[in-house]
């Protein structure tokens, strides 16, 4: 049975491109990424089973098509903190972009080889599955319910793009916020009894925001 071939990489190329860019923008705006090991392996499995592909390349496939995920992650939580921090004062559009693919190509490189060496001593429970491999397995295995998710998340794609280019045209308000005032600003409260007790200022706004109906 065929596993690593230039099918399955044509296809999780592609994933990693595509799931890592989405990441990094729902991190970047949301400050959350999502696991894109579900979706890679739904997708991969939908495309090959066109071709008559077996599990094993839906597995190359999907592994590669999560790759993205992580490494987006690792870029959009790590930079900015280097820039923050004053760590990384000249920060140019230009020379940046060479050297944050360089630090991700390298971090990825020595993710990897770290965690093979370490894995079997900080994994406790040698019984126990790593239950995200176990559920993309699942979906591999699913055979024809594996094509009716596929479908099911094209559909959903389809409706948050369409959410997503309506609330761009400005037709409904993709979000709601409000100012909420807290007493009066300059009052004070005093922590005791006495004509001398200490006193701190209290009153102020606060802000409510009910969640963005963007499918980011």
């Amino acid at each position: 049975m065929s596993e690593f071939t230039w099918r399955a990489l044509l296809i999780g190329l592609p994933l990693t491109l595509i799931l890592g860019a989405a990441n990094a923008y729902l991190g970047l705006r949301a400050g959350v990424t999502i696991a894109a090991t579900y979706p890679a392996a739904v997708i991969s499995m939908a495309i090959l089973r066109l071709f008559r592909g077996s599990i094993l390349e839906e597995n190359i496939a999907r592994t590669a098509g999560s790759i993205g995920e992580s490494v987006a992650a690792g870029a959009i939580f790590t930079l900015p903190a280097f820039v923050i921090a004053g760590v990384w004062p000249s920060f140019k559009p230009g020379d940046a972009y060479w050297k944050s693919t360089a630090l991700m190509l390298v971090g990825s490189v020595l993710g990897v080889l770290f965690v093979s060496l370490v894995r079997r001593v900080m994994v406790e429970d040698r019984t126990l599955p790593f239950p995200e491999s176990v559920a993309a397995g699942e979906i591999h295995k699913a055979g024809q319910r594996g094509s009716q998710a596929a479908k099911y998340l094209f559909y959903n794609m389809g409706f948050g793009a369409i959410v997503y280019f309506l609330g761009a045209l400005k037709l409904f308000a993709v979000d709601f916020d409000r100012f909420v005032s807290l007493g009066s600003l300059g009052s004070s409260l005093k922590l005791g009894a006495g004509a001398n007790a200490p006193a701190i200022q209290t009153g102020g706004v606060t802000k409510f925001a009910a969640p963005s109906v963007s499918p980011a």
